[in-house]
């Protein structure tokens, strides 16, 4: 059963883009904020998000597996997603699809999120299932070949497949994140994706590749 809003998650009015409803492949796009999830909440990023006006659906803290949702599936983020020139016409990609579900996740693009636990994870899965988004990867692969065609003719054949991107793999986009994530554990992950939590205050159980000193610029194009 699909709902607009994820139960599991504190909800932080956004405003969303006023458009009509899209037709197409469901599709759900992965960013990145980046900020440390050590030292940066869910709710501390989906507030400036709404203030920069650049709401995405789900804001969520991997580390912490908190969940803050800013806009109902039924909506369009405001977060520029990228677009592309088709038949002498701008298509924006933001718009297309039955929806287009937008989650940023409170990390850098330089610390791949998937290398670190992922608390809360199977819900924000379980909920992009219920859109109908495929458990399907559709960015570039690291060492994958290159399909037929420009670059551009290849990301807009895969962005009209659905499924999952990463934001930088939007046809258009200017977005460096999310960074090199590994897709097979964040599609279809394991229960040891989900630590518990009794053992990790024992001990750290993610350390960034560099020590941070706070937060970084955002990586959310």
């Amino acid at each position: 059963m699909t709902q607009a809003w994820m139960s599991a998650a504190e909800r932080i009015q956004g405003r969303a883009t006023a458009a009509p409803p899209g037709r197409g492949a469901p599709r759900a796009v992965w960013s990145v904020t980046g900020s440390d999830p050590a030292t940066r909440s869910a709710g501390q990023e989906a507030r400036r998000l709404v203030a920069q006006r650049r709401e995405t659906h789900l804001v969520w803290n991997p580390l912490t597996g908190e969940i803050v949702q800013l806009l109902p599936a039924t909506r369009r983020g405001r977060i520029d997603l990228g677009g592309t020139h088709l038949y002498e016409q701008h298509v924006d990609h933001g718009l297309e699809g039955r929806v287009c579900l937008v989650v940023a996740v409170v990390a850098r693009p330089d610390t791949p999120f998937t290398d670190g636990p992922m608390r809360g994870l199977e819900p924000v899965l379980g909920w992009l299932d219920s859109w109908g988004v495929a458990r399907r990867w559709n960015g570039a692969l690291l060492g994958a070949p290159e399909g037929p065609g420009t670059p551009d003719e290849s990301s807009v054949r895969a962005w009209s497949r659905g499924g999952h991107f990463g934001q930088d793999h939007v046809p258009g986009s200017g977005a460096t994140g999310p960074g090199h994530v590994e897709p097979a554990r964040l599609l279809a992950p394991s229960p040891a994706v989900e630590r518990d939590t009794a053992a990790e205050q024992a001990g750290s159980a993610f350390e960034p590749a560099t020590a941070p000193n706070g937060c970084r610029p955002s990586a959310i194009a």
